[in-house]
């Protein structure tokens, strides 16, 4: 016997990079591309303290942006995909 519970789900159906503009494909909600999503929380010491921001961001637009830091990004190897 199977028993189900319907709730009611969010699917992805269309993903922007917020730099370019560029439309990433989708296939069943799942980017066919790497893609760069920023969720910022901003805290007490900040002026935006309260807010959140977000932002998707293609390869493409993620290299150039990284690219002009200072800092150049921290990378390492990933030896394991959850």
């Amino acid at each position: 016997m199977r028993e189900y519970k319907m709730t009611e789900t969010k699917i992805l159906t269309r993903l922007i990079c917020n730099s370019c503009g560029k439309v990433i494909a989708l296939r069943g909600g799942i980017p066919l591309e790497g893609v760069c999503a920023v969720r910022q929380s901003w805290g007490y010491e900040s002026e935006r303290d309260g807010e959140q921001d977000s932002f998707d961001l293609c390869e493409a637009c993620y290299d150039r942006i990284t690219g002009q830091f200072k800092v150049p990004v921290t990378r390492t190897e990933q030896s394991e995909w959850l």
